[in-house]
C-alpha cells in the first residue's frame, strides 16, 4: 500500500473540513428571548430604584417598607418565566417527538421545524419502501419480467455477471436484492460461483458512476471482468458507437418511465502483459463487452402520498434530491405525488449552472437526479440562498456537510451513517417520510403554544406590576407583598410551562402556510394585546380598591383580601382567555388539555390555604375572612372577564 494523503487532505478529511467550515447559527427564538430578557431587567432595576428613592424620601416610608416596595416591583417586572417557557416547551417538544420516532439531538431545531419551507428528501428508503427487488431485465431486444418462472438462458450471462460485480453479502438493498435474485433463478447451475473473491475491486467515482470487479482465471494472467452502473457510464466503458447507446438510452427511459431503477451490466476480459505487470489504473483501460440492463423496483411507502398532501396543504414544498435515473425519480414523484412537473435537474446539468442561475432553476424544478453527494450541499445553499428555511434528509458520510447546513438536518436512523446522524439535528428512527410530517406537524403546535404562554405571561404581570407601584405612589397602604409576589409567582409558573405546554395543536395547524424563521413570539401585536389584557384587569383592580377604600371604610386587611382574591382567580381567566383565540374565553373549557382542570384545583387550593389558616392569613397579611370581601371579589372578576371578552372581540381575531 502506499500512502497518498493523510489527515485533511483525505477525503474523509474534506467531509471533516466542510463540517468544520458549517457552523451553526443561534435560533430566533434564542436571539429575542435574550434581548427581550436584558431590556426587562434594565427596566425592572431602574424602575425598582426609583421608587425604592420616591417612597423613602418622598413617601415618608421607612428604609426597609421602600426596599420591600422596590423588591416586590422588580420581581413584578422581570419576567422569569420566559426562560422556563422556552426551556421546558422545547425539551417536552423534544420527548414528545420521540414519541412519533423522531430523536432530537439539538432543541433549537424543534423551533424551526414549524418555519420548513422545503424539504429535500431521498427517494430511497423515504419516500419509497427501501426493499429493492429485480423487476425485469432487459439484453439486446429481448425482455424479462420478474413474474414469470423460468428465467430464459439468454438472461443467464447477465445475472451472472450482476452478480460477479455484486459483493456476496452486501449491505446496499439493491445489491441484496441482485444476489437473491440470482441465486433463486440460477441455483443448481453452472453460471453461479458462490466462492468466488475478486482480485481487485474498483469503486463508485464522481466520474464514473459504476463498479467493477476483477477476477483470476484458470488461465495464467487471464482474468475475468465484470461491472454494473449507471446505463450510460456503463455504456461509456464498453466503448459502445452512439446509434448503440441510442437504443439503451431509449431502453433505460422506458424502463425508469415505469418507475423501475435500472443498471447496466457489462463484462470484460484482461490479458495482463507480464506476471507482474501493473493494474489498470482506470476502469476505462479494460476491454468490456455491454450484456444488458437490470431493472430493480422499490414499491413506495404507503403512507407517503398522505404525508405529502399534508405537506402541500400546509405550503411545505418537497424536493426529491436522488441518484436515480431523471425518468425513475420523475416517474415515482408522480406516484406518491410529489410533483407532476416535467423537468429534471441533474447533477451534470448543476455544474453548468452558476448560482444564480440555480436558484431560478430550482423555483420551477421539485426533482433533482443523477446527484453526487457533493451536489446536495450546494443545492441546499442555493434554496436557503432564495430564502428558504430548508429540511433536508441523509444517511450517507458524504450527507454530512449539507445536514449540518440545512437549517433542519434530518439522518436516517436505520440505516444512517454515524457521521450523518451526528451532523444532524433531528433522527428519524423508523426512516418515514410520515414521520417527518408529524415532526412538522409538532413544531408548529410548540411555537404556538409558547406564543400563547407568553402571551399569558405578559398579561398576568400587567396587574401585578401596577397593584405594587401605584399605591406606592398614590400613598395607599402597601397591597402587595413579596410574599405575595412570591406567591403568584408559585402559580404562574406551572400555568406557563405546563398548561400551555399541553395545550393539543389547532385544528388548522397543518393548513397555514409557514410562519417567517424570523418570527417571534415577542412581537408587538402579540406582547400589546397582553399587554392591553393586564392592564385591563389592573384597571379593574386598582379601580375597586379605591371605591371599596371610599365607600366601606374596610380595615387594610380586608381591602388586600378583596383584591388579591380577585387578582388570583383572574388567573384563571386568563389562562381561558389566552388558549384559544377562536372562542370565547368562558367556553375554552374543553377537556383536552388534561393539565387545565388539575391546575384550577392547585389555584383554588392555594387561595383556600392562605385564606383559611389563620398562620397562613397573618402572614399574606389578610383579616379574617367575611363574606363582604368575598363577594366584592368576585364583582371584580365579573368585571375582569367582561374586560377580557370585549378585548377579544375587538383585538383578538387579528392574532387568532
Amino acid at each position: 500500500a502506499i500512502v497518498v494523503a493523510t489527515g485533511a487532505r483525505t477525503a474523509v478529511g474534506g467531509i471533516g473540513a466542510a463540517l468544520a467550515s458549517t457552523t451553526e447559527v443561534e435560533s430566533g427564538l434564542q436571539r429575542a428571548s435574550a434581548g427581550l430578557i436584558r431590556n426587562l431587567t434594565a427596566v425592572a432595576l431602574a424602575l425598582a430604584l426609583a421608587l425604592v428613592l420616591l417612597s423613602w424620601l418622598w413617601d415618608g416610608r421607612t428604609l426597609l417598607e421602600s426596599l420591600l416596595s422596590g423588591i416586590a416591583l422588580a420581581m413584578a417586572i422581570l419576567p422569569e418565566e420566559i426562560p422556563v417557557i422556552l426551556t421546558v416547551f422545547l425539551a417536552l417538544g423534544a420527548w414528545r417527538l420521540s414519541k412519533a420516532k423522531v430523536l432530537t439531538r439539538r432543541v433549537p431545531a424543534v423551533e424551526a421545524l414549524g418555519a420548513i419551507t422545503v424539504l429535500a428528501v431521498d427517494k430511497t428508503g423515504t419516500l419509497t419502501q427501501n426493499r429493492m427487488q429485480v423487476a425485469e431485465l432487459a439484453a439486446g431486444d429481448a425482455s424479462f419480467q420478474a413474474s414469470e418462472s423460468d428465467l430464459p438462458e439468454r438472461f443467464h450471462t447477465l445475472v451472472e455477471f450482476a452478480m460477479l460485480a455484486t459483493p456476496l453479502d452486501p449491505f446496499d438493498p439493491m445489491e441484496k436484492a441482485i444476489q437473491t435474485f440470482g441465486h433463486a433463478r440460477l441455483h443448481g447451475t453452472e453460471h453461479v460461483h458462490d466462492d468466488r473473491s475478486p482480485t481487485r475491486q474498483y469503486d463508485l467515482a464522481p466520474d464514473i458512476l459504476a463498479m467493477t470487479r476483477v477476477f483470476a482465471t484458470t488461465r495464467p494472467q487471464v482474468y475475468t471482468v465484470a461491472t454494473k452502473g449507471a446505463p450510460e457510464a456503463v455504456a461509456d466503458l464498453c466503448h459502445l458507437p452512439e446509434a448503440q447507446r441510442q437504443g439503451i438510452a431509449q431502453q433505460v427511459e422506458a424502463m425508469a418511465a415505469r418507475g423501475l431503477r435500472v443498471l447496466g451490466v457489462a463484462r470484460g476480459t484482461w490479458q495482463a502483459p507480464a506476471q507482474d505487470a501493473d493494474w489498470p489504473a482506470r476502469q476505462h483501460d479494460f476491454d468490456f463487452a455491454f450484456l444488458g440492463l437490470v431493472g430493480l423496483i422499490d414499491p413506495p411507502r404507503q403512507e407517503v402520498p398522505a404525508a405529502i398532501a399534508q405537506c402541500r396543504a400546509a405550503g411545505v414544498r418537497i424536493v426529491m434530491m436522488t441518484g436515480d435515473h431523471p425518468a425513475t425519480a420523475r416517474a415515482i414523484a408522480a406516484q406518491v405525488g410529489l410533483s407532476e412537473r416535467p423537468d429534471v435537474i441533474t447533477g451534470a446539468e448543476l455544474d453548468a449552472l452558476d448560482d444564480a442561475a440555480l436558484r431560478e432553476r430550482l423555483r420551477r424544478v421539485d426533482v433533482c437526479a443523477r446527484l453526487a453527494p457533493a451536489h446536495k450541499l450546494r443545492l441546499v445553499r442555493a434554496l436557503q440562498a432564495d430564502g428558504q428555511v430548508v429540511a433536508m434528509t441523509g444517511d450517507g458520510v458524504n450527507d454530512a456537510p449539507a445536514l449540518k447546513a440545512a437549517d433542519v438536518g434530518i439522518a436516517m436512523g436505520e440505516r444512517g451513517t454515524d457521521v450523518a446522524r451526528e451532523a444532524a439535528a433531528l433522527v428519524l428512527l423508523d426512516d418515514s417520510f410520515a414521520s417527518i410530517v408529524q415532526a412538522i406537524r409538532g413544531g408548529r403546535r410548540i411555537f404556538d403554544n409558547i406564543t400563547k404562554a407568553t402571551r399569558f405571561v405578559f398579561a398576568v404581570h400587567m396587574p401585578i406590576i401596577a397593584l405594587a407601584l401605584l399605591p406606592a405612589l398614590l400613598h395607599w397602604p402597601v397591597l402587595l407583598l413579596p410574599v405575595h409576589i412570591v406567591l403568584l409567582e408559585l402559580l404562574i409558573d406551572p400555568a406557563c410551562s405546563i398548561v400551555f405546554e399541553a395545550e393539543p395543536a389547532a385544528a388548522d395547524v397543518m393548513q397555514r402556510p409557514p410562519r417567517p424563521l424570523a418570527a417571534s413570539p415577542f412581537t408587538l401585536g402579540n406582547i400589546g394585546f397582553a399587554l392591553l389584557q393586564g392592564l385591563g384587569i389592573a384597571a379593574v383592580l386598582l379601580a375597586g380598591h379605591a371605591a371599596l377604600q371610599m365607600a366601606t371604610g374596610w380595615s387594610e386587611g380586608d381591602l388586600r383580601l378583596a383584591v388579591f382574591t380577585a387578582l388570583v382567580l383572574a388567573l384563571f381567566l386568563l389562562i381561558l382567555s389566552n388558549r384559544d383565540l377562536h372562542h370565547a374565553a368562558l367556553f375554552n373549557l374543553r377537556g383536552d388539555n388534561p393539565w387545565l382542570a388539575r391546575m384550577f384545583a392547585f389555584v383554588a387550593l392555594v387561595l383556600a390555604a392562605v385564606l383559611l389558616i389563620p398562620g397562613l392569613r397573618e402572614v399574606m397579611g389578610f383579616s379574617s375572612v367575611r363574606l363582604p370581601p368575598l363577594v366584592a371579589a368576585l364583582g371584580l372578576l365579573v368585571l375582569c372577564g367582561l374586560w377580557l371578552q370585549g378585548l377579544r372581540l375587538a383585538w383578538g381575531r387579528r392574532l387568532a
